[in-house]
């Protein structure tokens, strides 16, 4: 009896926490603080482990392991989400590093066509991250403020041209998005994760690090951000910041001669 209460109350802390985590998702709202969840999924595994120790029958020996393989599983993919730093091969105040591509449509892609129009270069893992497809949701909060600005967006991931498109339909992506499976920019830019990630059972992929460089008109670096944390990613807001500090600069010349004229 003891251990059927235990086993339920263990998969129902897992339902809810992992209900929770799901909305959130869905808000693209990624929860800066998961050590609540960490908590939930803790006691979800010993109410599960405990279950066990008092017995009991089939459908709760079931529930009882769900609870306690679900409630490892969020502390143990948050222990693995440590990305180690790579310094990448571009620097502020540096040039960018131009190169060429077929985009998610085929189409031929050119950096250098670019210039002069800043943008946002952005290295994510794939379409199947949640947390990389929320980032990039999110930065379509920032459109007005791109748009004034005239800056593009150029993404670079792991995924197929197929599983690109995929992803671009179905979460409303606006970008110049450019499969990268072999790696060559990601290589160029030195931001592939030395440590291999398997997003699917027996398949080793290696994967960029997520990292954002802003380039302004003239191809020069103005700002670089890294995640040290596959799960924690930077605020649009944060994003939007940066972008103002490094591109919204008086022109202390003209503002001089306006003066004296």
């Amino acid at each position: 009896m003891i251990g059927s209460v235990l086993a339920a109350c263990g998969l129902f802390v897992l339902l809810a926490v992992g209900l929770r985590w799901w909305r959130a998702m869905q808000r693209v709202a990624i929860p800066a603080d998961i050590r609540p969840y960490l908590i939930a999924s803790g006691v979800s595994a010993l109410a599960g482990a405990a279950a066990f120790v008092f017995g009991v029958g089939i459908l709760g020996g079931i529930a009882a392991a769900l609870a306690l393989i679900g409630g490892v599983a969020l502390p143990a993919l948050y222990a693995g989400s440590a990305q180690l730093p790579r310094t990448p091969a571009v620097a502020v105040g540096g040039p960018v590093l131009n190169f060429t591509a077929a985009d998610d449509s085929g189409a031929p892609f050119d950096l250098a066509t670019l210039r002069g129009t800043p943008f946002l270069l952005k290295f994510f893992r794939g379409h199947w991250c949640p947390y990389c497809v929320a980032e990039l949701r999110r930065w379509e909060e920032l459109r007005p403020e791109l748009a004034a600005r005239s800056i593009a967006i150029v993404t670079v991931c792991a995924d197929s041209a197929e599983a690109i498109r995929r992803g671009r339909g179905k979460h409303g992506l606006q970008a110049i998005m450019l499969p990268d499976p072999d790696l060559a920019i990601t290589e160029r830019y030195n931001l592939r994760n030395p440590k291999n990630f398997a997003p699917k059972p027996g398949v080793i992929i290696p994967l960029p690090i997520p990292t954002t460089i802003l380039v302004d008109a003239d191809g020069v670096v103005r700002w670089i951000d890294q995640a040290t944390d596959y799960m924690h990613r930077s605020d649009p807001q944060r994003v939007l910041a940066a972008i103002r500090a490094a591109l919204d600069v008086p022109d202390h010349a003209t503002t001089r001669r306006t003066a004296v004229g």
